[in-house]
């Protein structure tokens, strides 16, 4: 996986999340989708800035990691790619 140490990071927690809400009943397609910036950056990192989290969530969705819909813009909303998903299922446990 060639990504920037930020991207890896929005990358892991994002699929954790996704991770989550699959062990909590949610079906696959919600648990792929994700709310706008403001809110990704507001919920799991709210120690980064808005620009820095918008930068990595636009890299994932130039490497196909993520599914971006973009309006005025900014990221309107996200969403974990089936690549994405099959990635981080495939690495070993050690390294999420």
């Amino acid at each position: 996986m060639t990504l920037t140490k930020d991207a890896k990071t929005v990358l892991y927690k994002l699929y954790k999340e996704y991770s989550d809400r699959r062990k909590h009943g949610f079906t696959k397609s919600d648990s792929k989708n994700f709310i706008n910036v403001e809110e990704i950056q507001k919920i799991f990192f709210p120690d980064l800035l808005l620009e820095d989290v918008e930068d990595s969530l636009r890299e994932l969705g130039r490497n196909n990691f993520l599914n971006n819909l973009y309006a005025d813009d900014t990221v309107y909303t996200c969403r974990l790619s089936d690549f994405a998903i099959a990635t981080m299922e495939n690495l070993p446990t050690r390294n999420l």
